[in-house]
C-alpha cells in the first residue's frame, strides 16, 4: 500500500473510532440520560403533570408530546375512571408510539410531525405505566394515575 494509502486508511479508522466512541455511549449498555416519569430529568426537560379534561362529548381528553431526548410531555397524566381519549403528537424528529401494556393499548407508529389518538376505557382506579415501544429501554415511558 502506498504511503497515500495508509495515511487514507488510518484516517478511516480514526473516523471509525470517533463515531463508535461518540454515539456507542448511548447504546443499551451505556449510560441512561434521561428517564422520564421515573428519573431525574435533563436540564429544561423536567417532568410534568396534567389532568385529562371531559370533553364536549363527556369523554375525558388530554394531548401528550413526545420530544427530541426520548420523553412524553406530560409524563404523568391523571384521570378518572372511564373512557379516556389521548391524541399523542409527535414533536420529536425520531418516530414514537404510546402504550399502556397492561391494558392492551397501543398506537400506530407516530412519524416527525404527526398525530395519532388512541380511545379506551380504565375501569378500575390504579397507577398505570406508558411507554414509547421503541424507546422504552431509553427511559421514555411515563405513568397514568386514574382515581
Amino acid at each position: 500500500m502506498s504511503g497515500t494509502g495508509r495515511g487514507v486508511a488510518v484516517a478511516a479508522a480514526t473516523t471509525c473510532a470517533a463515531v463508535i466512541l461518540t454515539f456507542g455511549s448511548g447504546c443499551a449498555n451505556g449510560p441512561k440520560l434521561h428517564v422520564s416519569g421515573t428519573g431525574a430529568p435533563k436540564a429544561g426537560q423536567g417532568s410534568a403533570s396534567a389532568s385529562a379534561q371531559p370533553a364536549a362529548d363527556g369523554v375525558q381528553q388530554i394531548v401528550i408530546d413526545t420530544l427530541d431526548g426520548e420523553h412524553f410531555k406530560p409524563d404523568v397524566v391523571f384521570a378518572h375512571p372511564g373512557k379516556l381519549r389521548i391524541t399523542i403528537t409527535n414533536l420529536s424528529v425520531l418516530p414514537h408510539n404510546f402504550e399502556v401494556p397492561t391494558l392492551g393499548v397501543r398506537s400506530e407508529t407516530i412519524f416527525a410531525g404527526h398525530s395519532t389518538t388512541v380511545t379506551f376505557d380504565v375501569a378500575t382506579a390504579g397507577s398505570y405505566s406508558f411507554d414509547c415501544g421503541f424507546h422504552q429501554h431509553d427511559g421514555m415511558t411515563g405513568q397514568l394515575i386514574v382515581s
